[in-house]
């Protein structure tokens, strides 16, 4: 365990810096937004209303997924590093930093909330604004993203030129397969996808908790794929 934790905090400082620049240019935005909206009060002029900094924290996750697994795994391989202890200590990594960027998120809404006008996107979507509601629900999405962006990562990594290419046009024909299946069935399978994702993500009575359960069985899944593509992984150049 103790060198799984070591493998852990060697990843960590993989992310170190590009976390550290990600959250200066959003503390930075911040900050010039308070002092917009001060300007506005002493003019007198209506604000408008901010939101949507968890999304960036949303799409950070998800390109630090991508980014986190080739020069990571080829480095551990070579200095005899097991996969499973690579693969665990990724896990580490990804969910503590997904509970750390929520956290962080979660209290800079709260401050910023007190300045100007700020709508968190837990609150945009479910009218609910509790710290730990929004702290739970937000680290249970951004591990989803940083699980879904290493599994496909790895996906990639594992695949040969043809497969890369049958995986990324694949969402695309299944998009337009189901659509044409839907028309033949005059829009059901969209009504039903439309009320799974209502019920799976708790909007048909407000409850955030519900998105919580889904978004950590999606990254469970995630993560369990994962386990069986780092397996028989090729150690390519």
């Amino acid at each position: 365990m103790n060198n799984t934790l070591k493998v852990s905090k060697y990843l960590f400082h993989d992310f170190k810096k590009a976390m550290m620049i990600f959250y200066a240019i959003i503390f930075s935005i911040a900050i010039i937004l308070v002092f917009l909206n001060l300007k506005l009060v002493s003019q007198e002029i209506s604000r408008a209303r901010f939101g949507g900094f968890g999304f960036t924290v949303f799409i950070f996750l998800f390109v630090s997924g991508l980014n986190c697994f080739k020069t990571s795994f080829r480095f551990m391989q070579a200095n005899n590093i097991s996969r499973k202890r690579f693969y665990y200590a990724n896990i580490i990594t990804l969910v503590t930093i997904s509970a750390f960027m929520a956290l962080i998120d979660t209290t800079m809404t709260n401050v910023i909330k007190l300045m100007l006008p700020y709508n968190s996107l837990l609150e945009q979507l479910y009218k609910n604004d509790f710290f730990f509601s929004n702290f739970i629900w937000s680290f249970a999405l951004f591990t989803l993203a940083a699980s879904a962006g290493w599994c496909i990562t790895m996906l990639y990594y594992k695949c040969g030129k043809l497969m890369k290419t049958v995986v990324s046009l694949a969402p695309v024909l299944i998009i337009i397969l189901l659509a044409m299946l839907n028309n033949l069935v005059k829009g059901a399978i969209g009504t039903a996808i439309i009320k799974f994702l209502t019920v799976a993500l708790g909007f048909n009575n407000n409850n955030p908790y519900m998105a919580v359960f889904s978004f950590l069985i999606a990254s469970a899944g995630a993560f369990g794929l994962c386990y069986l593509l780092i397996q028989r992984m090729p150690i390519k150049e």
